[in-house]
C-alpha cells in the first residue's frame, strides 16, 4: 500500500511530490507547534497559534519565493500581479516578518513574558527545522528525482520488512 502510493505520487511528477512535500511540512508543524501549545495551554495566551502560523507562511514565502521563480518562470509570467511578487520578494518577505514582529510585540501580555518569548522562540526553531528541510527536500528533488526517491524508498522498504520481522520472528 505504501509503496503503490509513493508510485503514484511520483507518478504525478514533480509538482505532485512538491505538494507532498509541503503536506508533511504543515502537518510536522502542525504538531511541533501543538506540543507548545499543549505546555502553556492553562496560560491562555493571545494569538499564539495565529502567530505560529503567520509565521509559516511567511517563511515559506521568503524560503520559496525566489527558488521556484526558476522552475515555474513561464506559469509566473503569464498570471498579472505574480511578476510583482517576484520583483519585490525581499522586500515583501522582509515587511511580512515585520509584521509578525510587531503583531507578536501587540500581543504580550505583562505576566507571561518569559513564556510568550519562549513560544516566540519555539516557533521560530520550529521553523528552522521544519521550513528549511522541506527547502531543501524540494531543492534537491529539482537536481534529480533519484535523490529524492531513493532515501524515500529505503525508508519506506526499511519499515515494510521491520513490520515483517517483527510479525513473523518477533514475541
Amino acid at each position: 500500500l505504501m509503496i503503490g502510493g509513493f508510485g503514484l505520487i511520483i507518478y504525478g511528477g514533480p509538482l505532485a511530490l512538491m505538494i507532498t512535500v509541503f503536506v508533511v511540512q504543515v502537518k510536522c508543524f502542525a504538531e511541533i507547534i501543538n506540543i507548545g501549545y499543549a505546555v502553556y495551554k492553562m496560560d491562555n495566551l493571545p494569538w499564539f497559534r495565529s502567530l505560529s502560523w503567520y509565521f509559516l507562511v511567511a517563511s515559506n514565502y521568503f524560503f520559496y519565493g525566489e527558488s521556484l521563480v526558476e522552475q515555474f518562470g513561464v506559469l509566473i509570467n503569464n498570471v498579472d500581479f505574480l511578476p510583482f511578487l517576484v520583483r519585490y520578494h525581499r522586500l515583501i518577505s522582509f515587511s511580512m516578518y515585520i509584521i509578525g514582529f510587531v503583531w507578536f510585540v501587540l500581543s504580550l501580555v505583562k505576566k507571561y513574558y518569559l513564556r510568550q518569548f519562549s513560544l516566540f522562540a519555539w516557533t521560530h526553531v520550529a521553523l528552522l527545522c521544519v521550513v528549511t528541510q522541506s527547502y531543501l527536500i524540494i531543492q534537491n528533488m529539482f537536481q534529480g528525482l533519484i535523490w529524492l526517491i531513493m532515501p524515500v524508498m529505503m525508508v519506506i522498504i526499511n519499515d515494510i520488512m521491520a513490520y515483517f520481522f517483527g510479525f513473523f520472528m518477533g514475541r
